[in-house]
């Protein structure tokens, strides 16, 4: 009995936010980008709030923004607090717009590996991932 109440909960987990398209670029350096795809097949609107990884000091989600700075245009980057989903809605995470920083890499990525990334929700839900590193 206690097995199918573990499994109903972890199916009620999965229904209500899908991850599509995850990929980490790779990073010999301190600091490397992670990307997806989140999907909120429900009725109800899902806020991500955050993310934890073994493979960094900590995790931020950013978004990209371009601003014009004596006439030429300059590529920036600043953390949010969180992305809500809405209700059978998705949101991207990609280059160029919002995208998780691994912050403090405990050391460098690899192409063709593998990275556990923990995405938090307001609700306190986590949605544990693996993301491939790829050197696109």
């Amino acid at each position: 009995m206690r097995r199918w109440i573990g499994l109903l909960f972890l199916l009620a987990l999965a229904s209500a936010q899908v991850v599509r398209e995850g990929w980490v670029r790779f990073s010999p350096g301190p600091n490397a980008a992670a990307y997806l795809t989140l999907e909120n097949p429900g009725d109800l609107p899902l806020r991500l709030v955050g993310a934890r990884t073994p493979v960094a000091e900590r995790v931020e989600l950013h978004e990209t923004y371009v601003r014009e700075v004596e006439g030429k245009k300059v590529m920036g980057m600043r953390p949010v607090a969180f992305l809500e989903v809405p209700p059978k809605g998705r949101v991207e995470l990609k280059p160029g717009g919002y995208h998780f920083m691994l912050l403090g890499l405990k050391r460098p990525l690899k192409a063709g590996e593998k990275v556990e990334l923990d995405l938090l929700f307001a609700d306190g839900k986590v949605l544990k991932v693996v993301l491939p590193v790829e050197a696109r």
